[in-house]
């Protein structure tokens, strides 16, 4: 009895360690990595129309085509971006290129992503672990965005 209560009490300190991202190689052209976080709110990365990366946010319907959402990986900072959204996923519009790739390195490299709404408060957080990894493959097969290291950040 006690070693089942003992084997329970470790595989529950061990489940925050089980939300890591993943890749899954299936969508085309360039797979997909995705992250859960809090509430039901996930973040993905994967190739855009136009082989730049993209970045989604999913499982939150703003009930609106637009939202702004505040990011933030660890403690590097706070900024606004815009998210044109239908339905329960928000695809992030960055204002430049740079902006994109700091972003994605920033998930690269962080611990955790607290995202949330423009003066309306927290939505999620997402843990990063494996980000790197499962970034990284969506990166290698066919976005333009190949050659950004994860060690780019900017501090």
């Amino acid at each position: 009895m006690k070693t089942s209560f003992l084997a329970l009490l470790l595989g529950l300190a061990a489940a925050p360690a089980a939300a890591q991202w993943s890749y899954d190689p299936a969508p085309q052209p360039s797979g997909r990595a995705t992250g859960a976080g809090t509430g039901g709110v996930s973040v993905a990365v994967e190739c855009g129309n136009g082989g730049l990366p993209a970045v989604l946010v999913e499982g939150y319907d703003p009930g609106a085509a637009e939202d702004i959402f505040v990011w933030e990986v660890d403690r590097y900072g706070e900024f606004l971006v815009a998210g044109s959204c239908t339905g329960p996923s928000c695809l992030l519009t960055f204002d430049s290129i740079e902006e994109a790739e700091s972003t994605i390195t920033g998930l690269r490299v962080g611990a955790r992503l607290a995202l949330g709404l423009y003066r309306r408060g927290a939505l999620s957080e997402v843990p990063l672990g494996g980000s790197d990894a499962a970034i990284g493959a969506v990166l290698a097969r066919s976005c333009d965005f190949v050659g950004l290291e994860p060690t780019n950040i900017d501090e």
